[in-house]
């Protein structure tokens, strides 16, 4: 009471049907209609006068937030979608509407009770609490009476608000956090409510003390809870509002600071709890987008790698299918992420209830299994195996290979474990069996991998140091002309040994790196014979070089750069390369004569070659792999086969090199046979390029 008359200072009537429209919508329209009626009959004019001011308003307002929401506006509350618009139709929109109508009935009326008594001027004091009032009913009070009323219409509704008050609690606060608030909360509100005016704590002092405490409450325990609550506070702090401000001559102007205290902090508490739900989920989906595969939407490494960190001692597989490479590059990476979805929605029909399945593009499946036996593996290796895909009118199906570890050892490193099992799935492959990174088969292959890629370490080092050795082995004539010799290729490992060209000049070619190597050998060795002139030297060409169009090109100028006389340059080319049916290998032959330079058949007789594709071969020299001519003093068949050979040659103008001459016996078979050139470690043996010279 104030001056005689009631000053609302906390107003809910407003919230209360506007929660009901919310709600119900227009179907509680009928109820309106028997409140007006209700109060019309058995109420005074004034209260009569209020409640149409309230109906008028929230109607309307209603009809404005509907038209801006559409079909989510009977939406529960704390969402950020929503919140904007229901402080601007359903608080700010409403309350303005509000004023103006119940103003409008009392000039109407002439009545001096109610709002139109403490309006006499729009814009005083008292106006400003009152507004006030009812905008804080309205965004404290509609939350409360939708959530109210949805409970007794739905009693349900109740846990799924005490759930999302325990999930927010339990993943932003602790206990001893939520105790410690609890009790500092208490304790204010027992200050304010007390009417003792001695001490400050027993003022609205004690209010601005309370405002931090439901700031953290919004943001750490979550707007589902600390809505409620501080509406219940509002209510009792309403209630009591004469135990904090005396009623004195400054009363008017304590109430002015306090509602609008009270009013401001409200909409911050409200926008702040929002917030912090919004952001939490917003990271929640992040997360999970973090820890999902955007192709297949299945739990990818980084899933795999939280879960592992959880269960330790959990047993991983992969299952992985090679064939999909080719087939994706025909239909697509789609075609490989639908394949391993229908593949995942199968496998996982054999699962237990907490084992799970992971993707990774550049893999495919890894399953997370607890304790599995030997037969649930052969299981699944089998129902892998077994699958089949529908695609395009077409049944695919495909072999998969199974490797699987304890994740003991790995649980800080999934991403090697991954690595380590994509080994043992190819050996599974071959075995036909599921196979155990654990195993002695699996290590032996591991270390045959590890090995592989420390020779493609050292040989991409060696390449960018230029520190190939050249070596260069006699190639001697048996009719006295000049001897040449072939550039032979040594590369050394970090302590400086000797890695044997078998070894890696197959890894050069699977890496892509033989073209470069070769134009490496060919550079510098020009290079020493720009130097020495008076040398001829042959080169090997590897397979992949001969393909490429752009080589005799390259070729052309480090001939023109360093003045060499082609002549003196014989490339080797293996059988498979000179005999092969491929336009560019036979172009490539063709280019390299014009050029001038010659070009020798290299291991003739281990491929599939014939006499009749000889025919075919422009080529200068013919080298005879040396499986044949080792066993030519013993072997009454291999001599037959390189004197056939020899005989082929001659017919094509084509002088023919013996490799592998050991001993003096093989060399005088080879003579007698009037075999144009002999190369082994009975004739030389490699020395460096540089000391040739």
């Amino acid at each position: 009471m104030f001056d005689g008359h009631i000053l609302v200072i906390y107003d809910l009537k407003l919230a209360s049907l506007t929660a009901l429209l919310v709600l119900f919508g227009y179907r509680v329209l009928p109820g309106f209609t028997l409140l007006a009626a209700y109060i019309l009959v058995f109420h005074p004019e004034s209260e009569a006068i209020e409640l149409f001011g309230y109906l008028a308003a929230a109607l309307f307002s209603y009809y404005l937030y509907y038209r801006s929401t559409g079909w989510r506006s009977a939406a529960s509350f704390g969402r950020i979608q929503l919140t904007t618009k229901r402080i601007m139709w359903l608080c700010a929109c409403n309350t303005l509407i509000n004023s103006v109508f119940s103003e409008a009935l009392c000039i109407l009326t002439n009545s001096h009770s109610g709002w139109g008594s403490v309006a006499g001027h729009v814009f005083n004091a008292e106006s400003l609490v009152r507004v006030q009032g009812v905008m804080n009913g309205c965004v404290t009070g509609i939350p409360l009476f939708y959530t109210v009323l949805r409970v007794l219409c739905r009693p349900k509704y109740w846990l799924t608000c005490v759930r999302a008050m325990k999930s927010q609690f339990s993943a932003n606060a602790r206990l001893s956090h939520f105790a410690v608030w609890a009790g500092l909360l208490v304790g204010l509100m027992v200050c304010l409510n007390i009417p003792y005016q001695n001490n400050i704590l027993f003022t609205f002092y004690s209010l601005i003390l309370i405002f931090p405490l439901m700031l953290w409450s919004a943001v750490r325990i979550g707007y589902v809870f600390t809505a409620p609550v501080w509406t219940v506070m509002m209510i009792v702090l309403a209630k009591n509002n004469a135990n904090y401000i005396t009623l004195n001559d400054d009363f008017i102007l304590h109430q002015v600071f306090v509602s609008t205290a009270i009013f401001i902090f409200t909409l911050t508490i409200v926008f702040m709890g929002v917030l912090a739900r919004f952001n939490t989920l917003r990271f929640e989906q992040l997360l999970h987008i973090g820890l999902t595969d955007p192709m297949t939407n299945m739990p990818n490494l980084r899933a795999l790698k939280a879960d592992v960190n959880a269960s330790p001692n959990s047993t991983i597989c992969l299952i992985q299918v090679p064939d999909l490479d080719l087939f994706s590059r025909r239909y697509g990476l789609h075609f490989r992420a639908r394949y391993q979805k229908k593949l995942a929605e199968q496998l996982r029909t054999k699962l237990n209830a907490n084992e799970k399945i992971y993707y990774h593009a550049g893999y495919g499946l890894l399953l997370k299994l607890e304790q599995p036996t030997w037969g649930r593996l052969s299981i699944l290796y089998r129902s892998a195996n077994t699958f089949r895909y529908s695609h395009d009118n077409q049944l695919l199906g495909f072999r998969s290979g199974l490797g699987y570890s304890r994740a003991t050892q790995f649980s800080n490193d999934v991403y090697s474990l991954t690595g380590k099992l994509g080994i043992v799935s190819g050996l599974s492959l071959v075995n036909g069996k599921p196979e155990n990174l654990e195993a002695q088969s699996s290590r032996v292959m591991e270390n045959y991998i590890v090995g592989r890629t420390e020779i493609r370490t050292v040989l991409q080092k060696t390449l960018d140091n230029d520190a190939f050795i050249l070596m260069a082995q006699p190639i001697v004539s048996t009719r006295g002309e000049e001897r040449y010799h072939e550039i032979l290729l040594r590369m050394q490992d970090g302590e400086g040994r000797f890695i044997p060209p078998d070894s890696f000049l197959p890894v050069a070619t699977e890496a892509g790196l033989a073209p470069d190597i070769d134009l490496w050998v060919i550079k510098n060795t020009l290079k020493t014979m720009q130097l020495h002139p008076e040398h001829c030297f042959s080169i090997n060409l590897a397979p992949v070089t001969v393909c490429r169009a752009s080589f005799v090109n390259s070729v052309q100028l480090l001939l023109t750069q360093f003045g060499v006389d082609p002549h003196r340059i014989i490339f080797e080319i293996t059988e498979a390369d000179a005999l092969s049916d491929t336009e560019q290998s036979q172009n490539t032959v063709r280019s390299l004569k014009s050029l001038g330079c010659r070009v020798a058949i290299d291991d003739f007789g281990t491929g599939f070659s014939s006499h009749a594709r000889l025919r075919d071969v422009n080529a200068d020299i013919l080298k005879i792999d040396g499986s044949f001519i080792r066993e030519i003093a013993e072997n009454e068949l291999s001599h037959y086969i390189v004197e056939s050979f020899c005989h082929v040659a001659r017919m094509k103008n084509m002088q023919v090199v013996a490799e592998y001459v050991e001993n003096e016996k093989i060399q005088r078979t080879l003579e007698r046979m009037n075999v144009d050139w002999l190369q082994g470690y009975h004739i030389g043996k490699p020395v460096p390029l540089l000391t040739l010279v």
